[in-house]
């Protein structure tokens, strides 16, 4: 048996050593071999709440640079740490009422120091764990030997200072009413102001909270502690109670973690010890008589207590022996072999002092002991056997340790009780699985892991249960003593609790490797460590060689695409320097013309030519903003098709006949040619009219005076239809050509700067065609002119729909008449657009009805008579209300009538608010700067089924 080999220490020496190094280096291979097959880390969505700062001395602080730094800073950043959020601080220049206000608005999501009354808990959501803890005292000047603490014949007379608005004001003036003393109160609106008075001798004594008292201030009442919350909104009770869950984890990772910032930020390191008259001449006469203070405490709870060779060690041992060191007293730790002696000494009244008895669990009739304030909060954990599963059954627990006891009845009162005399027993109870585990202060059953060499055991933490360790003073010895002794230990454990902690409590790892190889030495563990070393030196090599290949790859991508994003930026910057020429331009002449109008209104003429500039060029402006629009709905695939019979060859003669004026203009000859007449498909008449606009324009803009244009229609019985236009105009050379259609691009040519453009018309004649299933093909050569060719594919119509087109039944004349005396809706909540457009509806014979909003265009319909109004023109965009959650209300009220045509009349021409307005239950879509022509072939078409229902 393996077990069974024996190795003198030399050799033991030497494997060990031997061991330690190859499994470091086996160890550093594995890391590696892990990072290069990682995954990412998981990453979710993070929240960030904002925390008031508000400035407050020691608890909320700010730096010149803006560093922030504090008691209460330091507490968020560290909760931060086990919640997945952060935290932004807002408020440095508000006061604390202030912060609340910005809670109580919205502004704020988390109040860090917070007391908890009545109208708090009812009005917000307070944190269970307390943040920090404030005093509440009666303090006098350091020096002030007339004012004796207890002895209220001396506070005669004395002038108080107290806030105006501190929360304990009542309350004291009743306490001082009750001892009987005269007194003056001076209030304060301030804490700096209060302090001042008092440094000042403007009074004698300040009645304030304090969470550390002032160095130059003596303490002569004490009326009790305040705790202080973390509080939020009552509709963020989530938020607080995953602070409190955050708070619990502190707890159990740093049960002293208050104690240390308090130390940190309030330290008490250059403090001062402040005795009676009583306590200082106890102290001097055991210090002059040489008396050896009698102290006791358990020796089998190591790292806390415990002897080493006699000498009593450990943290508690050391906090007893720094404190009688900080008096200048003698002292002795009474050595004891068991915990059944050190329960006797205790019981027996025969030590001074019990140095580490539970705050939490002691019975004051059997301990006849006064015990002092915690100076160690310690958590609690599970020993148990690495490998065990399953629900807790039966625990140990050491002999007489009330505190464990106590928990277990608060926490497993199913679980049976093992009672045993030794940590050596409870070890032996796990293993050998008499036990299902043992409850020890964490710090214990961490040591008793790791100095398991057979790393049998493993150290689960009691999540939210702690205890706290306090001394005893014998009950029988001076009480003047435990004031000495209380208020030294006290200081002592804040200055040096954690240097000493610190010493005993090494990292808690239960996973010792080294120290289970050592046990089982055997050349066949090393043969095979050595093969494996070697086969991870070998993935390794090829997994860099991978590696290395990957990333050179990624970065030519890399660089591929930022010079792609360089050129793409530099196109765009070129194009929004051109577009700001091209927009003021027309955008001049608009505001220069309608200047001259103004000035010539009474010259008709003058004023006519003014008013056509105004309209040409307000129209290439409007050109210029759809082929921007055009472009982005084109790049996010938000552009839809509008499907409807039409007539291509009118469809072709209505564009080229908009651009006759500019070729006359520049006297050119624009000549249109087709090879059908009347030729009738289902297809989108506006984009394929944009298709010819932006090519016949571009061909007048790059053709010079005098030139020549040929268009050209050719339709076929498959429904194909080639659109042709060449020109004889400057040309292209074969790079640009390839470059025509992209996005902001324009020739870099001076024959064309002076000519107005942004380099988005082909983009959207490629991105129409594309859409419609069409080819665009380009032929140029420079200083020869260009031939753009399109062809489209277009859907058959059915003959009624052909017949409907060729042969309209209604004139405009009738329809105009159609509408005379019907009176209409009209919701905008602009005034002058609702001007507009009330004269141009007005124009074709209808009555106008204005409504400012949605709200109340829909009390309007609700109070109006069946089919008093016979259309609604709709604003998405209002106040109130907008006109889509109009339009649902109008359809879902109970009027007769709530089927009524409604026409969106908005500058909103997305696709996704055409969709929108089409989901409401809308009828049509008048897209703004609106015209006469539109609003009658929609209002038209919109209500044909109108007609055909009162026929």
């Amino acid at each position: 048996m393996i077990a069974n080999v024996c190795i003198n220490k030399k050799q033991k020496g030497i494997i060990k050593h031997i061991l330690t190094s190859f499994v470091s280096v086996l160890m550093m291979i594995c890391m590696l071999a892990n990072t290069a097959y990682a995954a990412n880390v998981p990453k979710e969505e993070t929240p960030d709440y904002k925390v008031a700062f508000y400035a407050f001395d020691c608890f909320n602080m700010q730096d010149k640079n803006g560093m922030r730094y504090g008691y209460g800073y330091e507490m968020m950043q560290n909760l931060s740490k086990y919640m997945q959020c952060t935290f932004s601080y807002v408020g440095y220049d508000k006061t604390a009422n202030e912060c609340v206000d910005m809670l109580r608005n919205g502004e704020l999501d988390i109040y860090t120091a917070a007391r908890s009354t009545p109208e708090r808990q009812s009005e917000f959501a307070i944190s269970k764990h307390l943040s920090i803890t404030a005093t509440t005292c009666m303090n006098v000047k350091v020096g002030n030997d007339k004012v004796v603490e207890g002895d209220y014949s001396t506070y005669n007379g004395l002038r108080i200072g107290l806030l105006a608005k501190h929360t304990y004001n009542p309350q004291f003036l009743e306490w001082a009413e009750s001892k009987g003393f005269t007194y003056e109160i001076k209030y304060y609106e301030t804490q700096t102001e209060l302090s001042k008075a008092l440094i000042d001798n403007e009074i004698d004594a300040i009645v304030n909270s304090y969470i550390c008292t002032p160095e130059d201030e003596r303490i002569i009442e004490n009326f009790g502690q305040t705790p202080y919350y973390i509080m939020a909104r009552k509709e963020d009770q989530a938020l607080i109670d995953k602070i409190d869950d955050a708070i619990d984890r502190m707890n159990v990772e740093n049960p002293n973690w208050r104690v240390d910032l308090y130390n940190r930020y309030y330290g008490t390191q250059n403090a001062s010890i402040e005795f009676t008259n009583d306590e200082q001449a106890l102290l001097d006469k055991l210090i002059a008589d040489g008396t050896v203070i009698t102290a006791v405490m358990n020796p089998d709870r190591k790292p806390y207590s415990f002897f080493d060779n006699g000498t009593a060690s450990g943290i508690d041992a050391e906090i007893f022996i720094a404190t009688a060191e900080k008096l200048g007293l003698k002292y002795e730790i009474m050595p004891v072999a068991s915990r059944q002696e050190y329960m006797d000494i205790i019981l027996n009244g025969k030590a001074d002092i019990w140095i580490d008895s539970e705050c939490d669990y002691i019975d004051d009739n059997q301990f006849k002991y006064k015990f002092t304030d915690p100076y160690l909060t310690s958590s609690v954990s599970v020993l148990r056997s690495r490998g065990a599963s399953g629900k807790i059954k039966k625990i140990a627990v050491l002999d007489n340790n009330v505190d464990v006891k106590e928990i277990l009845s608060s926490n497993w009162p199913d679980v049976e009780i093992v009672s045993v005399t030794s940590t050596d027993r409870c070890i032996q109870q796990i293993v050998s699985g008499k036990v299902d585990g043992a409850l020890l202060p964490t710090y214990t059953a961490q040591r008793l892991a790791r100095d398991d060499v057979q790393n049998r055991l493993r150290v689960d933490i009691v999540p939210g249960v702690e205890f706290d360790l306090c001394m005893g003073i014998n009950a029988n010895v001076d009480y003047n003593f435990y004031g000495i002794w209380s208020k030294t230990l006290s200081l002592v454990s804040a200055d040096i609790r954690s240097e000493i902690v610190q010493s005993y409590v090494e990292e808690a790892s239960t996973t010792t490797p080294i120290e289970y190889l050592f046990d089982h030495p055997t050349v066949f563990i090393i043969i095979v460590a050595v093969v494996l070393l070697i086969i991870f030196l070998i993935v390794l090599y090829f997994q860099s060689v991978k590696s290395k290949n990957i990333q050179t790859e990624i970065s030519k991508k890399l660089a591929v695409a930022l010079n792609d994003a360089e050129v793409a930026t530099e196109a765009k910057n070129e194009f929004f320097s051109k577009m700001s020429h091209d927009i003021r331009t027309p955008l001049n002449v608009v505001l220069g013309m309608t200047q001259i109008a103004q000035k010539y209104k009474n010259d008709m003429p003058r004023l006519s030519e003014a008013l056509d500039s105004i309209t040409s060029e307000g129209n290439y402006l409007l050109v210029l903003i759809n082929s921007i629009l055009d472009v982005n709905q084109l790049e996010h695939g938000h552009m839809e098709l509008v499907n409807t019979p039409f007539n291509v060859t009118e469809c072709v003669r209505q564009s080229t006949d908009i651009l006759k004026p500019l070729a006359d203009k520049k006297e050119q000859k624009l000549n249109v040619k087709y090879n059908c007449d009347n030729f009738v498909v289902i297809g989108d008449s506006n984009r394929f009219s944009q298709i010819i606009i932006n090519i016949v324009s571009n061909a007048i803009k790059y053709t010079e005076d005098g030139g020549t244009i040929n268009v050209s229609l050719e339709c076929s019985p498959d429904l194909r239809c080639k659109f042709i236009c060449k020109d004889n105009g400057i040309g292209m050379t074969e790079d640009f050509v390839s470059h025509i259609t992209e996005d902001y691009v324009r020739a870099e040519d001076s024959r064309v700067s002076k000519i107005q453009g942004t380099g988005l018309g082909m983009s959207v004649v490629k991105g129409f065609t594309e859409l419609m299933n069409g080819t665009l093909s380009i032929k140029s050569k420079l200083g020869e002119g260009s031939t753009f060719v399109v062809e489209i594919p277009f859907m058959q119509a059915t003959k009624e729909q052909i017949e409907d087109i060729l042969n309209p039944a209604e004139n405009e004349t009738d329809i105009y008449e159609k509408f005379t005396g019907k009176k209409v809706l009209l919701v905008e909540d602009n005034e002058l657009n609702a001007e507009i457009a009330t004269e141009l509806l007005q124009s074709i014979g209808l009555t106008v009805d204005w409504a400012e909003n949605g709200a109340i265009a829909v009390d309007r319909f609700n109070n109006s008579k069946p089919d008093e109004y016979f259309a609604i023109f709709m604003d998405m965009q209002m106040p109130v209300m907008d006109g889509v959650e109009a339009t649902k209300t109008i359809r879902n009220s109970n009027q007769p009538d709530n089927g009524i045509p409604i026409f969106a009349m908005t500058a909103n021409t997305f696709a996704s608010d055409r969709k929108r307005c089409r989901d409401a239950g809308m009828n049509g879509y008048i897209a703004k700067p609106i015209n006469v022509e539109v609003i009658v072939t929609t209002l038209n078409e919109g209500t044909k089924d109108e007609d055909k229902k009162h026929k």
